[in-house]
């Protein structure tokens, strides 16, 4: 399987923010902004999704032990993101850092391979290619506009479900790796189904929880696991869709990394 890299795309104003500014002037604020940042690091390839994975009997102690900060510290932070809309709590044993989703980096065995390249070339190590006079390149603009129309394919899932076998969960919870592993980011619409109105904007997956594109939060456990139930009845569309939707986006991660 592919390598995935990830990193945090920190902001040039982060250390601006009224939040981040307030954090500091607490006393012992630097620690608790290093943790913060720490918290950040610990949750990237998860979507921004913080687990509590049971390790310790509380969620400060585990934190603590994987951050390697002291546990009162810990629990300072996370008083603090908590009271000011830092940190979601999305089940019992999950919680969101709401800004880390939009921050995160991410980048391929290839992608990483041609960036390399690139820059070989661009200290002459390797001679970049010539085109014969008879060749003419398409634009960028033209190439631009064939991957616009390759990312888009329909987000709407059948309306009737396939034939509904004998519900067993281990069935749903295979169902939903194989569906994360084809697709992390799965993207698609129930609107007018199950309750959800036309105008609703849709849904992803983040971190392997379901997020509401329409109140942009992770979606609470009862509704989640009546989604999942759906996708698992049109599981055949959904996977096909997501196997889509993740070669659409290879597309556009090597476009985009072939034109900086």
């Amino acid at each position: 399987m592919a390598k995935k890299y990830y990193w945090l795309k920190l902001p040039n104003n982060f250390f601006v923010d009224p939040k981040i500014k307030k954090l500091r002037r607490i006393a012992g604020g630097d620690t608790y902004v290093i943790i913060f940042l720490k918290m950040m690091l610990l949750v990237i390839n998860t979507n921004g999704i913080l687990e509590f994975e049971g390790i310790e009997k509380t969620l400060e102690d585990e934190l603590s032990l994987k951050l390697d900060e002291d546990e009162n510290n810990v629990k300072v932070v996370l008083a603090f993101l908590s009271s000011n809309g830092e940190l979601e709590e999305v089940s019992d044993e999950a919680f969101l850092l709401q800004r880390v989703p939009d921050l995160i980096g991410k980048e391929g065995d290839s992608a990483e391979r041609m960036r390399k390249l690139r820059e070989r070339q661009n200290v002459g190590e390797i001679p970049l290619t010539s085109h014969c006079d008879g060749y003419v390149t398409r634009s960028d603009t033209e190439k631009e506009k064939d991957i616009e129309k390759e990312i888009k394919p329909s987000l709407f899932l059948s309306p009737t479900p396939e034939r509904k076998e004998r519900f067993d969960l281990k069935y749903l919870n295979k169902f939903r790796e194989e569906l994360i592993t084809t697709c992390p980011t799965f993207a698609f619409s129930l609107q007018g189904k199950m309750g959800y109105s036309s105008n609703h904007l849709g849904f992803c997956i983040k971190g392997g929880y379901i997020f509401d594109l329409h109140t942009n939060k992770i979606v609470k456990s009862t509704e989640s696991f009546e989604i999942w139930q759906y996708l698992y009845h049109v599981k055949t569309h959904v996977l096909d869709l997501a196997q889509i939707q993740a070669q659409n986006q290879h597309k556009e991660e090597n476009y985009a990394n072939n034109n900086q």
